[in-house]
């Protein structure tokens, strides 16, 4: 069963000195595996603050990321990690968290599920699949739950799809391509299954109906 995970931090980009101020990881039951504010070795910006609400003041005296890693890694070692937008979470990691079995960006799905286009903000899908939230939105906690509420609706839709009959006129043998979930690359699959799909760039496996 999957893991559900979310970050706060003191900005946009690792590469520049940005750093995680907060991490929760919840299980498939909704449960608080790990739920923690963390200290960034810096000064979180006013205009992150304005966002999440997390101060210098909350996070001074508690636990840096490297500190939390082997907890981290003990906990999604060998499991789906399911994050949304993951591409933004996951460098701020070392490894990007490479000791998951496959991590997986319920954004990039749920954009694909629900017509492509521009990809759509966590609270957007939170409406869209009825979530109620506890907690605040941009606190790691209430995100990591709505990811978990996001990423159900999109199972149970899979499900559903699956069950349908057939209706196209492809014949036996027919393909098409999907997108990697975790890295874009264009795979060509076959046509009208229920597929777990290993990318053989980036070594994620997926789940999509075709």
């Amino acid at each position: 069963m999957p893991l559900f995970l979310d970050t706060e931090t003191t900005g946009l980009s690792p590469a520049s000195g940005d750093a995680v101020v907060e991490i929760a990881i919840v299980d498939s039951r909704g449960r608080a595996v790990l739920n923690t504010l963390v200290d960034p070795g810096r000064n979180i910006p006013w205009q992150a603050t304005n966002v999440h609400g997390i101060t210098n003041d909350m996070v001074r005296g508690r636990p840096t990321l490297s500190q939390l890693m082997p907890q981290i890694r003990q906990i999604i070692s060998n499991e789906v990690v399911v994050i949304y937008n993951s591409s933004f979470d996951t460098p701020f990691f070392p490894g990007r968290l490479n000791e998951a079995l496959s991590v997986e960006c319920a954004m990039r799905r749920f954009t694909q599920e629900t017509g492509g286009g521009r990809w759509k903000k966590l609270d957007i899908a939170a409406q869209k699949v009825g979530h109620r939230w506890t907690g605040n939105a941009h606190r790691a906690l209430a995100d990591a739950l709505a990811c978990r509420s996001v990423w159900e609706w999109l199972e149970t839709s899979t499900r559903r799809d699956s069950t349908k009959p057939n209706t196209t006129n492809s014949p036996p043998g027919a393909t098409t391509t999907v997108p990697c979930a975790n890295c874009s690359t264009m795979l060509r699959v076959p046509i009208g299954k229920l597929l777990d799909i290993t990318c053989p760039k980036c070594r994620r496996t997926f789940r999509r109906q075709t």
